[in-house]
C-alpha cells in the first residue's frame, strides 16, 4: 500500500516501438511504483536542491530505481560523490549537469550527459561563467534594496553554502526575511524575467553550449521542451531540427511537468528528427518545486522507462566519434 492507500501494482512496460523508442503508452503507471525506472533529472545542494548527493543516490536505491543521473545548475561538483555512493549501492548513476542557454526568445536548460566530472575543459567554462554571475547577484540585491528588501550578499551566499548561488537562493532570503510569502512569489514579484529585480546573467549561446558538450564527449539534450514552447508544437519541431543540426542529440520528452499530450507530440517530433528521448521528475527538495517527488513527479504519478537509458547510452557511444 502507498502513503495514500492505494494498492500499488507492478505493471510490465509494453515493448518499444519498431524504431527503439518505447510507446507513447508506456510512460502511464501507477502511483509511486518506480522500481526498475530511471531518473535522469534531478537537484543536489551543490546547486539549487534540498539533499547532499549521497542522499539522493541512497533515496533513488531505496525507491528501486535502476539509474539516476545528477544535473545540478551549472556545475559538476556533486558528480562523482553520487557516482562513489552508487558504486557502494550498486545503482547506476550518470553523470550530468544542466546548463543554461540564451538564445533569441530568451534562456532554455540543456542537460550534458556523460560528460567526466574532472574534465577541466568543461568544468572550466562552468566556473568562468560561475564568477561572472556573482557579479550579476550583487546587481540583484542592490535592486532588492532600492525597493526596501534590505538583505545582504553575504546572507545570500550563506544561503547557497558550497551551492553554485544563484536566485533561487535570493528567493529562499527573501521568503526567511518575511518578503515573499513563497519561493513562486518572489520569482512571480521580483526575481522572474522581466521583473523589477531581474538581471542577464552571462551565459552560453545554442552553438557554444552544444559545441562545448560534444567537444568534451558529452550527450546534449534539450531540457523541459514544454517550458520552452507551449503552444505551438510545430515551431518546437523546427527550432529541435535547427538545434540538431549543431549537434543537439536528444530531448527530454518524458518530463514531470509535461501534459501527457504534449509527451506524446515531443515524442513523435523525437522519433522525426532522430534525437535520443530522456526523462526525468526535476526533483529539488525543500521549498523548491516540493510537489515534485523523486523518480515520480508530482504526486507520484509519474515515471521514466528503464529503456530510455539504452538510446542515450548509444548516444554516448557516437558523441565521442562523431565530433
Amino acid at each position: 500500500m502507498n502513503g495514500r492507500g492505494n494498492r500499488e501494482v507492478q505493471v510490465k512496460p509494453k515493448p518499444p516501438g519498431p524504431d527503439g523508442f518505447p510507446l507513447p503508452s508506456d510512460f502511464d503507471g501507477p502511483p509511486a511504483n518506480v522500481s526498475g525506472c530511471i531518473d535522469l533529472h534531478m537537484h543536489s545542494t551543490c546547486s539549487d536542491g534540498a539533499f547532499e548527493p549521497e542522499f539522493l543516490v541512497r533515496w533513488a536505491a531505496k525507491l528501486g530505481l535502476k539509474a539516476i543521473a545528477l544535473t545540478d545548475h551549472d556545475t559538476m561538483k556533486g558528480v562523482r560523490r553520487a557516482m562513489t555512493e552508487g558504486a557502494r549501492l550498486g545503482i547506476e548513476v550518470i553523470p550530468g549537469c544542466e546548463i543554461s542557454v540564451a538564445y533569441s526568445q530568451g534562456t532554455f536548460h540543456l542537460l550534458a550527459y556523460f560528460v567526466e566530472p574532472e574534465n577541466r575543459q568543461f568544468t572550466d567554462r562552468l566556473d568562468e561563467i560561475a564568477h561572472n554571475r556573482h557579479a550579476r547577484n550583487q546587481k540583484i540585491v542592490a535592486k532588492l534594496g532600492e525597493f526596501g528588501m534590505a538583505v545582504t550578499y553575504g546572507e545570500i551566499r550563506a544561503e547557497a553554502g558550497e551551492a553554485v548561488t544563484g536566485r533561487p537562493h535570493i528567493a529562499r532570503v527573501l521568503l526567511k526575511r518575511g518578503y515573499v510569502k513563497s519561493i513562486q512569489e518572489a520569482f512571480d514579484l521580483w526575481l522572474g524575467d522581466d521583473r523589477p529585480c531581474y538581471f542577464e546573467k552571462e551565459t552560453f549561446g545554442p552553438r557554444e553550449a552544444i559545441e562545448h558538450v560534444r567537444r568534451c564527449g558529452g550527450v546534449p539534450v534539450m531540457a523541459h521542451p514544454y517550458w520552452l514552447n507551449r503552444k505551438n508544437v510545430q515551431d518546437l519541431e523546427v527550432y529541435l531540427a535547427e538545434l540538431k543540426d549543431l549537434g543537439l542529440m536528444g530531448v527530454e520528452c518524458v518530463y514531470s511537468d509535461h501534459p501527457p499530450e504534449f509527451r506524446r507530440q515531443c515524442i513523435e517530433i523525437a522519433h522525426r528528427l532522430g534525437l535520443v528521448v530522456t526523462g526525468g521528475a526535476d526533483f529539488h527538495g525543500g521549498v523548491t518545486k516540493p510537489e515534485v517527488s523523486l523518480g515520480s513527479g508530482p504526486g507520484g504519478g509519474f515515471k521514466v522507462p528503464a529503456e530510455l537509458l539504452e538510446g542515450l547510452k548509444r548516444a554516448a557511444a557516437k558523441a565521442r566519434v562523431q565530433f
